[in-house]
């Protein structure tokens, strides 16, 4: 089944889904909706997730690389409406789908199909299949939707060697829960890489009609794109319920567009302490940090580069969180890649109205060192608003 199949086939069970559920109960609450008298049967959880920034920002957004939905033109931006929904079928068998809608400079409004997948949970032996399109599980950053980030925008180290919208995949998964004291899985998927409409599809057909590349080109090339297989192992641990560890290591290969290959390897930790253990309410700090390096195949021998970026957040009272992100690149010579680092100090203040739905608004500056192109700076203020439970992943 080809990219386009996948797509349609989980877009159609998701929209099927939400009409049987909504003839089966017109009212009542809109978070968990039902399509059968038995509510072990069929069941649909709703969410929406809303983010705009406005601000005003010196980097020249057609020759650096930004993710694709950072905000990344003066005034207004229009970063994301994701729309999605949990289904649950059964006691074994769930899944999610989300489509997000946004806008870029001086574009259109444009809609993709983020994620949409099933999953086989509770099997034997601690097993987990997932199918469909999914975030692949990579690094601290790269699974983890828009809304969900600490910061107005994408990781550096995301953007550079995952791609603008991070890195999504058709295809299968299968995650084995590792019978240790600790929390620990171990996850292997095998598919074919999603691209993305803004992700210069367009420029790379010119290039290799006319058998160059320029470097922009081959940057975006060294993307994996075929034959993709992801391996992570993750470890949850602590001594109590006040400090809580968590590390990651992760593993991407495929055939990138020189028809070669493509490696990616990630490390990640993320500590956590909260002053109220598992209680709600109190002081919350956590550290994040995450290490990528890539080695590229191409037709002229190819490259390494790699980069790293690290967080700390801090609760310093009740729904008041100030943060400082660091974040360096290295730079690579053929094809130009420049090296780059960026420190971004935030300030959110978060709102919890009731029912399922909150919201968020968050005070971002960026300060960027480019070598070779010199400093620029930017700062953003976000609106957030959530409705719905978290995620099914």
């Amino acid at each position: 089944m080809n990219k386009t199949s996948v797509k349609h086939t989980i877009a159609s069970l998701a929209l099927v889904t939400f009409s049987q559920a909504a003839l089966a109960e017109p009212s009542g609450n809109a978070t968990s909706a039902v399509s059968s008298e038995n509510d072990n049967i069929l069941r649909l959880e709703p969410t929406l997730h809303l983010r705009l920034a406005h601000g005003s920002t010196t980097l020249p957004n057609d020759e650096i690389e930004l993710g694709g939905h950072d905000p990344s033109q003066d005034n207004f931006n229009f970063q994301a409406f994701e729309i999605g929904a949990n289904i649950y079928i059964g006691d074994y068998l769930k899944g999610f789908a989300t489509v997000n809608t946004y806008k870029q400079d001086g574009e259109d409004f444009e809609s993709e199909f983020e994620e949409g997948f099933l999953k086989l949970d509770n099997l034997p032996g601690g097993l987990e299949l997932r199918g469909g399109r999914m975030l692949a599980r990579f690094g601290d950053q790269n699974a983890r939707h828009l809304h969900a980030w600490d910061f107005a925008d994408a990781n550096m180290t995301t953007v550079r060697f995952l791609g603008e919208d991070g890195f999504a995949y058709d295809g299968g998964e299968l995650t084995w829960l590792v019978p240790t004291s600790w929390q620990d899985a171990l996850s292997i998927g095998l598919g074919s890489a999603v691209t993305h409409e803004h992700d210069h599809g367009e420029e790379e057909e010119d290039g290799e009609e006319g058998g160059e590349h320029d470097h922009g080109e081959e940057a975006e090339m060294a993307r994996p794109e075929n034959n993709i297989v992801v391996i992570r192992y993750q470890t949850q641990f602590g001594p109590n319920d006040f400090h809580r560890f968590q590390a990651g290591g992760s593993f991407l290969t495929g055939d990138n567009g020189f028809g070669m290959t493509t490696d990616i390897y990630g490390a990640d930790f993320t500590y956590t302490w909260r002053e109220n253990g598992l209680e709600a309410g109190g002081q919350q700090f956590r550290w994040r940090t995450e290490w990528i390096m890539r080695d590229v195949e191409n037709d002229e021998g190819g490259f390494e580069d790699n980069g790293f970026n690290t967080a700390l957040l801090w609760e310093f009272t009740e729904n008041w969180e100030a943060g400082v992100r660091y974040g360096y690149l290295e730079g690579v010579s053929d094809p130009e890649l420049a090296e780059r680092q960026r420190i971004s100090p935030s300030l959110t203040k978060k709102f919890d109205f009731g029912s399922d739905l909150t919201g968020l608004v968050r005070l971002q500056y960026n300060h960027d060192d480019i070598k070779g192109h010199g400093t620029e700076d930017s700062i953003w203020l976000q609106f957030g608003f959530d409705w719905g439970p978290g995620e099914v992943r």
